[in-house]
């Protein structure tokens, strides 16, 4: 294009050629005039290029204000029938589009309004180029990611765009699932898709069925049409999350042809590796589902195990040494993406080693990516993993990276050595964290502060040992622990705030703590100390100095009570504003104890000089407390009383959520044990972890906010097989052209077995293969009446039969009709096909004959029901009407065969009536009932039949009534 356009190539050269900037603007502003006035009038196509071409150029050159009015012109050209003419105008229409001092709402508002038109002809063009072009635009120009766990933008139905919306979506969708689009079609219109769904989610509320076509995008042979596939299936199993688990098979099944077979087309190799940014993909899709179910315990065993050979080879292969940079990259990124699910898989302990010896060993890498990278996945699988896992031989290594030259690397290793610490590490840990602090940045020191005194707490079981370290920190952080301020402004607490709440609460520390703090004081010889530490000494000298005084039987030696208040004096004036009023409460509590003491007259003394304090805080405390001081040493007994009762001691702290675990970030959501010294300190349980039994939830889905969706219809014909396997354990469930499903039930008291086979019909008929069978859901509408699991899933492919199995388990009582719908779906011939067909699970399937020794056994257990329920609870009879005659024989094998035992029956004589009795138990997980029923014809004819059950479970007899009713296909 370029060597055509003459004007365009001289301009560029031109600009080029410019001596100084005013000459290059000079001759632009010459360049924009007469475009001005070439688009009022009349233009070739050729002009029309050219012009947009240079207002291209000059928007390169940052000059987007002075070509802003070429816009009409752009969507001019989306009019156009010329391909390159289209495709300059979609161009500049995204170059020059107004983002700034506008809403994103409204900026999609304006755009759909102007746009949508020249979207919906393009798209509906049989031309693949034009589909595209209109497609990238899409996805490029209306694409408003979330932030966080926030939508930017969200088109409602009430929108007055909504119209637009609601025409274009439909039109990509088709793009995406059409046979006779190109796999680059679909790419794109996948990707489009996925930025037009995010921008108005309501519409697969009105579209459900939509899911499982978009989701078989992820069983296609073309592996760059699943890489643009992959994001959009994260989006639709986050609005309808139960099909999460049928894709994960054909996940499963792609992971490992990639992974362990390296099966994968040439072109898609990256060096030595097959296709890895689709298993990274594959990968964290996997990762998104375990973290909504939080195990793997819902999948087959099948899917499971593969899953797994997928983690264990990508360990394998991260630990193989390898000369090239770009593939240890490679094998890195994979490593890290796989290890993030191996908590998830109930991995042995071997595993897990194996793959903390991989990431350890990438601590090492000359890459700083790398090296936070592999610390960030030994974060994750640490705080995921169940199991407990040894770090110590790895320490050593891991201390090396706190003297890495990027601070990020630094700053994630504080937070891995928080969390690998355990009972066997702890004071390795903070005694290299401690020797550490003093050397680190000042913007870590709060969070080592932190994570030490949180370790200590968790895990010492020496109070001595806890008390020296925790002074050992206070000493060194100076005032780099104070108080966090959150964005509500709620203070978040320090430090010396914890220790201190800890020394309150166990007597047995607070004689020891007062010790350490006159000893550090002394050894300071009036150096300033740190805030932290003067706060947590005056708390604590000041609330249990005594006890240290009276230890010690004299005040005059080192551990006297004048020692202690000398050491606080002379820290008094060194200290800061925020700290003296601390000293001040320790030295008024001094008075209480001690008012005959040497050092009350000079306490009184700094007291009336602090009210003439420049700080309000010390002023007013000053005044108060010299006040209180003076009753203290009054002579007047009233006064005395009145002061001391001003200062009763601390009583032990009732709260007891640490604070400090809100500075931790996202690592306070990491679950951990706790010792039994914490128990002691401050007698409450560790933090709690995230809750990971989150089970799929649809009423908690953001997207049922205003209605929920409508259930599908089920698939035409299935009653048939919904009505025999009621009676039959075995037989046809459903049968169209294209696949077939029979059945067998296996039972064992109030559970059994339903497994299936899939029989390709398509295969006899045409010759034809099914691909991509899944069955995406599996829809229950009980209260835990029953449970019903998918414990075997079928092959993908299908080219003869396959098979899958449910397993079912009656827990109490089940409604007639109820049963859970099962949704599949398949291609074949390269349509898509889908099947909703009900299950019925029948208090049938979990009954058993009784046997009884004769017709007065049975009278009198039936009188026995009667009496026992009553007539209302008890029974139920009704006159039925058969469709044509029945005869004794058919009646009695149909009631044996459901599960009764036949108690008594009539001869089969055509001129006599019918009189069937049966006996059976109902066995069900909650309990067992016994069920009576009596069957007697009406009529010589054999057509009329009045039926009555009688059941030792409150409104059983009903549900027992209509099931009977039903298999003989009786009418009231």
């Amino acid at each position: 294009m370029a060597p055509q356009m003459k004007g365009l190539t001289q301009f560029i050269m031109d600009l080029r050629a410019a001596q100084d900037a005013a000459e290059e603007r000079k001759r632009i502003n010459v360049e924009v005039s007469n475009i001005r006035a070439k688009f009022a009038t009349s233009l070739t196509s050729y002009q029309k290029k050219k012009y947009v071409c240079k207002l291209i150029y000059i928007y390169l050159l940052g000059l987007s204000e002075e070509v802003r009015f070429g816009l009409d012109q752009a969507y001019d050209l989306l009019s156009s029938s010329n391909y390159l003419e289209k495709q300059l105008g979609y161009l500049l229409v995204s170059l020059l589009l107004n983002r700034t001092g506008i809403t994103p709402l409204n900026f999609v508002q304006e755009l759909i309004e102007r746009t949508q038109t020249h979207l919906i002809r393009d798209l509906r063009v049989d031309s693949d180029d034009i589909n595209i072009l209109a497609l990238l635009f899409i996805a490029s120009n209306f694409n408003f990611p979330a932030v966080g766990h926030q939508k930017t933008v969200i088109i409602t139905n009430t929108d007055p765009t909504a119209e637009f919306w609601q025409e274009l979506i439909p039109l990509v969708y088709g793009l995406c699932v059409s046979p006779t689009s190109t796999n680059l079609v679909k790419k794109k219109a996948s990707v489009a898709l996925l930025a037009l769904l995010r921008l108005c989610p309501s519409v697969l509320i009105t579209n459900d069925n939509w899911i499982p076509r978009l989701l078989s995008l992820i069983d296609d042979t073309d592996i760059s049409l699943i890489l643009s596939a992959v994001p959009l299936a994260s989006l639709l199993t986050e609005f309808k999350p139960s099909y999460a688990k049928a894709i994960m098979p054909s996940v499963a099944q792609r992971l490992y042809s990639l992974v362990v077979d390296a099966t994968c087309p040439s072109d898609e190799f990256y060096y030595d590796t097959p296709s890895p940014w689709l298993v990274i993909k594959l990968l964290q899709l996997t990762e998104h589902y375990f973290v909504k179910t939080g195990s793997s315990d819902s999948l087959d065993a099948t899917t499971v195990q593969s899953i797994r050979l997928v983690v264990s080879r990508s360990i394998q292969n991260a630990l193989v040494p390898r000369l090239a940079q770009t593939s240890r990259n490679t094998h890195s990124a994979i490593l890290f993406q796989a290890v993030s699910i191996l908590t998830y898989l109930d991995a042995s302990p071997d595993a897990l080693s194996g793959a903390v010896k991989a990431l350890v060993q990438l601590i090492d890498s000359q890459e700083t990516n790398t090296r936070y990278l592999a610390l960030d996945t030994l974060i994750k699988l640490v705080a995921r993993s169940e199991a407990k896992i040894p770090f110590v031989e790895h320490l050593e290594k891991i201390f090396t990276s706190l003297h890495n030259k990027d601070i990020s690397v630094r700053r994630k290793t504080i937070d891995l050595l928080y969390i690998v610490c355990d009972e066997m590490s702890y004071t390795q840990i903070v005694n290299h964290l401690l020797d550490y602090y003093p050397s680190s940045e000042t913007s870590l020191r709060a969070s080592i502060s932190v994570k030490i005194a949180l370790i200590a707490e968790r895990f010492a079981t020496d109070s001595t040992w806890y008390v020296s370290s925790m002074l050992r920190l206070l000493s060194i952080s100076g005032s780099t622990a104070n108080p966090n301020v959150r964005i509500d402004g709620v203070l978040e607490g320090e430090v010396w705030e914890r220790v201190a709440q800890v020394i309150v609460n166990n007597e047995d520390l607070t004689i020891k703590a007062c010790k350490y703090i006159v000893n550090i004081l002394r050894k300071s010889s009036g150096a300033p100390e740190g805030d932290s530490l003067m706060k947590v000494s005056a708390f604590v000298l000041g609330e249990f100095g005594y006890k240290l005084a009276e230890q010690s039987n004299s005040e005059n030696e080192q551990f006297g009570i004048n020692s202690q208040f000398q050491i606080l004096y002379d820290s008094y004036f060194t200290s800061s504003l925020l700290t003296r009023p601390l000293i001040l409460s320790a030295f008024l509590k001094f008075i209480n104890r001690f008012p005959k003491a040497d050092f009350v007259p000079d306490i009184m003394d700094l007291l009336e000089v602090e009210t003439l304090s420049l700080d309000l805080e010390i002023q007013n405390r000053a005044s108060e407390f010299l006040k209180i001081a003076t009753f203290l040493v009054s002579s007047n007994y009233e006064d005395v009383s009145f002061a001391k009762s001003l200062l009763l001691p601390l009583p032990p702290f009732e709260n007891k959520e640490n604070k400090l675990l809100r500075q931790l970030g996202s690592l306070a959501l990491v679950n951990r044990s706790t010792s039994s010294f914490k128990r002691t300190l401050v007698g409450s349980p560790a933090p709690n972890g995230p809750d990971n039994s989150e089970n799929f939830d649809e009423k908690s889905n953001p997207f049922f906010e205003d209605e929920a969706p409508k259930p599908l219809p089920l698939t035409p014909n299935w009653y048939g097989g919904y009505h025999r396997m009621l009676q039959y354990d075995a037989g046809i469930f459903y049968e169209d052209q294209l696949v077939k499903l029979t059945y067998k039930i296996q039972r064992s008291g109030y559970a059994y077995t339903i497994s299936f086979t899939i029989i390709n019909n398509a295969a006899r008929n045409s010759g034809a293969t099914i691909s991509a069978f899944t069955v995406s859901d599996i829809s229950t509408d009980n209260k835990g009446e029953y449970i019903v699991n998918l414990t075997k899933t079928p092959d993908l492919t299908i080219t003869d039969r396959s098979s899958m199995e449910f397993e079912a388990r009656i827990c109490d009582i089940v409604e007639n009709k109820c049963g859970p719908v099962i949704s599949i779906s398949y291609k074949c011939s390269g349509s898509f096909n889908s099947l909703r067909l009900k299950i019925p699970i029948s208090l049938l399937k979990g009954l058993s004959g009784t046997t009884m020794a004769s017709i007065d056994d049975f009278k009198k257990r039936w009188v026995q029901i009667g009496t026992l329920l009553g007539v209302e609870e008890g029974e139920l009879s009704g006159l039925l009407c058969a469709p044509h005659r029945y005869n004794c024989a058919f009646l009695a094998s149909t009631l044996q065969r459901i599960g009764f035992a036949i108690v008594q029956k009539t001869p089969d004589n055509p001129g006599e009536n019918i009189m069937i009795t049966g006996a059976g138990i109902l066995k069900t997980l909650k309990s067992n009932y016994g069920v009576l029923i009596s069957l007697r014809s009406t009529d010589l004819d054999a057509k009329a039949f009045q039926l009555t059950v009688r059941a030792t479970g409150a409104g059983l007899s009903a549900i027992m009534f209509g099931l009977v009713q039903e298999i003989l296909s009786l009418q009231n």
